[in-house]
């Protein structure tokens, strides 16, 4: 991990911050559903969608840029709702390895909403891509969608946030929670090997292993400070 992603890591030391992030999404929709439909209401919606994507399913820029409604995106009746799964075969993905992952019920009702409502103002020109561009309706570039998501987090909440984040973001919340779980964040990020998430993320999970040793034995003591 890059000296930049581990002092923008910090910033999610204070829950705050990440009640910010992860609330973010609703809030732009709400916003999105409360004003005039419009393409700056589509656009709100849109990055809703993004965030959503990348708080549930951690996936690299390349990948969440190029989703697709007929290719990557199955839908699922669930009584009168529509529960959304998001595949990405590995031929796609940069180690190979495939990505699947159903949505939960909330995250599906917000993806749901961005297409049937706001998907059409943010370019009225035909095709399948979720996030298309306005010009050809064809999916934005990586570096533009990755562009707007990192400037929607900072105007909105003042957090620095660029989408490959997410994904480290993802791993440091687990290990906090579950310090030395390699093999979930390993399949969680699609990693080939678990020597490449431990090599990444050694480093978080020792932060949190004196804070969990404490909890699960000292305190039984009167060891613990608190």
């Amino acid at each position: 991990m890059s000296p930049k992603n581990k002092l923008r890591l910090t910033q999610f030391d204070d829950w705050q911050n990440v009640a910010r992030l992860v609330s973010l999404p609703d809030q732009l929709m709400e916003r999105a559903k409360a004003g005039e439909a419009n393409r700056l209401a589509g656009l709100d919606a849109m990055h809703a969608t993004a965030i959503t994507i990348l708080l549930a399913c951690p996936m690299r820029i390349k990948n969440l840029a190029s989703l697709d409604l007929d290719r990557h995106l199955i839908t699922h009746a669930h009584g009168t709702h529509t529960i959304y799964t998001i595949r990405i075969e590995g031929s796609e993905v940069k180690n190979g390895e495939d990505i699947e992952v159903q949505l939960s019920a909330r995250n599906s009702r917000l993806l749901h909403q961005y297409i049937t409502r706001f998907r059409p103002l943010v370019s009225k020109v035909p095709g399948t891509a979720l996030f298309p561009k306005l010009s050809n309706g064809q999916p934005r570039s990586a570096c533009n969608l990755g562009d707007e998501v990192k400037q929607c987090v900072h105007r909105e909440t003042g957090i620095t946030v660029s989408p490959h984040l997410f994904r480290h973001i993802a791993a440091m919340l687990y290990l906090r929670e579950r310090p030395g779980d390699f093999e979930t964040v390993r399949r969680l990020l699609k990693h080939r090997t678990l020597q490449t998430t431990m090599d990444f993320y050694a480093e978080l999970s020792n932060k949190w292993a004196h804070e969990q040793y404490d909890k699960a034995v000292l305190s039984k003591w009167g060891g613990s400070d608190d």
